[in-house]
């Protein structure tokens, strides 16, 4: 039987989906064709600067992010996700079109380092659905909601791919800040059962608590554990994004790779859809590592394939072949994660499992843009495969410690 806090699931699980196809969307129009944009319109030319200046612009955009998206999760247990959600909308709304303005490769990395400390949306959608779903249908809702996270990405490359190519840069950004304006619009109809929680504790805890000199929330075992994977997942699974459209380039030339990373990142997009809706059902069904292990291998192989790619048509097969078997994995690892939380905490705790994985994402910046000047984009591509083999057993060992920890086994065993 549904509780009071979980009438709504349905309801907003359609409103995340949409509000968030919206969001990607308008980020996907614009991130893939960065490289290109500071060739096109800032004359950074050669691939080692263009690969520095990138690895920048994702770290700072990174940093914003996961320094703030802890504090925007724990407002949002304070004071419901809703209205962390609008904020996060309407502001980024209204910065992603003066991105197109810039006249210097540091005004774009200090536009995009504001634009992501406002974000955080994919985070809130997420705890908006876990705070306001049914324990069982956990994984169906998240495995749903990742694949508008795919058909926004799919539909942002095509749009940005075709805008950027036939109308220019600029018109893309704003055309990204207005399809974020119309996500928040969606984001107004959603229902948050938001109820303040007054703590139970002891009076004895709670002066123990005011004692605390810890900075570090007080989470369980398992969760400390989870936002570790995340710190490793964030680090493996973003070590090559960037330079993607630098791959394109190298394989088929400057002249039409706007329209190919575009049209590639789209067929990406379709296999990482459909991972999330297999891997996002089969995640109520089946045992983790089931699903881990095939999908990391399969995602190694396949980054091998892309690294020594001398064709498009390799390249974009093997690319969207590792999305379809790796693209469904978060919502995996979200609801292990869920599953070692308590309910009233698991704003602040996804919060912080977004800044772990940006930590983690901010870590492969730094790494990638050496690898990149050192041994070219190709060499990223097979440094990505490597770092997929030796994550594949620090996964299966985190999460298999994390679902023997007792409150997970307690939780997992609780009628719902």
């Amino acid at each position: 039987m549904a509780s009071s806090d979980t009438l709504h699931w349905k309801r907003n699980l359609v409103l995340m989906w949409l509000s968030q196809l919206l969001i990607l969307s308008g980020f996907a129009a614009v991130m893939p064709f960065i490289p290109l944009f500071l060739r096109d319109q800032l004359g950074i030319i050669a691939e080692g600067e263009r690969g520095i200046y990138m690895s920048m612009f994702y770290f700072f955009g990174v940093l914003g992010y996961a320094v703030f998206c802890p504090i925007w999760g724990t407002l949002a247990d304070r004071f419901g996700v809703r209205p962390m959600l609008l904020r996060g909308t309407f502001v980024t709304a209204f910065i992603f079109p003066l991105m197109g303005y810039v006249t210097s490769a540091w005004m774009l990395i200090a536009l995009r380092f504001l634009s992501a400390a406002c974000a955080g949306t994919t985070a809130a959608a997420q705890t908006l659905l876990v705070k306001n779903t049914p324990e069982d249908k956990q994984g169906f809702a998240l495995g749903t909601l990742s694949t508008a996270i795919w058909a926004g990405t799919m539909l942002g490359n095509v749009i940005g791919g075709i805008v950027v190519h036939y109308y220019g840069y600029k018109f893309t950004f704003i055309a990204c800040g207005v399809m974020y304006f119309i996500a928040g619009i969606f984001v107004l109809f959603a229902k948050d059962d938001f109820k303040p929680e007054k703590s139970n504790v002891s009076p004895y805890v709670e002066k123990i608590r005011h004692y605390r000199t810890s900075p570090l929330p007080a989470f369980t075992i398992g969760v400390w554990l989870m936002l570790v994977l995340f710190v490793f997942l964030g680090f493996v699974r973003y070590f090559e994004i960037p330079y993607m459209a630098m791959m394109v380039e190298l394989i088929d030339g400057p002249a039409n790779a706007a329209y190919w990373t575009g049209i590639i990142s789209a067929f990406v997009a379709v296999g990482a859809l459909l991972s999330g809706v297999v891997i996002g059902y089969l995640a109520d069904k089946m045992k983790p590592a089931s699903l881990i292990i095939p999908s990391l291998l399969i995602s190694a192989l396949t980054l091998v394939l892309q690294a020594c790619s001398q064709d498009l048509w390799l390249f974009g097969a093997s690319r969207t072949l590792m999305y379809f078997a790796a693209g469904g994995l978060v919502p995996v690892f979200q609801k292990i994660l869920s599953g070692a939380t308590p309910k009233r905490k698991r704003g602040s705790v996804f919060g912080w499992a977004s800044t772990a994985q940006n930590v983690g994402i901010m870590l492969s910046t730094v790494f990638a843009g050496w690898v990149i000047f050192a041994f070219g984009t190709r060499g990223v591509f097979y440094t990505t495969a490597i770092l997929t083999l030796l994550f594949l057993p620090v996964a299966i060992w985190i999460v298999n410690r994390t679902m023997k920890q007792p409150f997970y086994i307690a939780h997992a065993h609780r009628k719902t």
